[in-house]
């Protein structure tokens, strides 16, 4: 009898540990063979939430400031370089300040065989406008070096074409970024140019 005990206790024992040890292990089948019937409970993800950012609406560019058309009078030389001639011709500019810069550009050409442009080879380095003054700084070429007629004419043509605009009471021109007694050593230059 005490092995028969002992015996049910054995067997008894077996499947405890059997049944301890078979937790958390996955099912076999029996044939290996055969396809389980058993489903693995399947993991769900819910997707992460994306951060949203608004997106603002880009500001519709700023319409291009209006070209301004303006005519002008501009002064030239005859080609024997005799007298001043004036002629109206039209300038472009965006703003105020640009109208200067772009009248002196207009003295830079002519469309007029009778009208010779004095400033062909001269460059405007800086051009602005500031309390009734307007400051220029120039730059001559080669073919803009004139003898005193020339010259004359020259400070004439930029005196009369910048005069035209009743704002301007003053004229400070320099060369090279600096003030100079004459422009080509013919003709004293004022300075400033004041309007007469």
């Amino acid at each position: 009898m005490k092995k028969k005990l002992w015996m049910q206790g054995l067997v008894i024992g077996s499947l405890v540990l059997v049944a301890a040890t078979g937790c958390g292990q996955k099912e076999q089948p029996l044939n290996p063979g055969a396809s389980s019937a058993t489903t693995e409970p399947v993991q769900t993800v819910s997707p992460t939430p994306v951060p949203t950012t608004s997106v603002k609406p880009s500001p519709s560019p700023s319409p291009s400031p209006e070209v301004n058309e303006k005519s002008i009078k501009a002064y030239y030389s005859d080609p024997d370089l005799t007298k001043i001639v004036e002629k109206t011709v039209k300038i472009s500019y965006k703003n105020e300040g640009d109208k200067y810069k772009s009248t002196l550009e207009a003295l830079k050409k002519s469309v007029d065989e009778q009208a010779v442009s004095l400033f062909e080879d001269v460059q405007f380095q800086n051009v602005k406008f500031d309390k009734e003054e307007l400051r220029i700084d120039l730059k001559l070429g080669q073919n803009a070096q004139f003898g005193a007629g020339g010259e004359m004419f020259f400070v004439e043509a930029l005196e009369k074409t910048l005069f035209q605009f009743p704002e301007v009471k003053a004229i400070y021109l320099t060369k090279d970024g600096s003030q100079v007694e004459s422009l080509m050593g013919h003709v004293d230059l004022p300075y400033p140019i004041k309007r007469k």
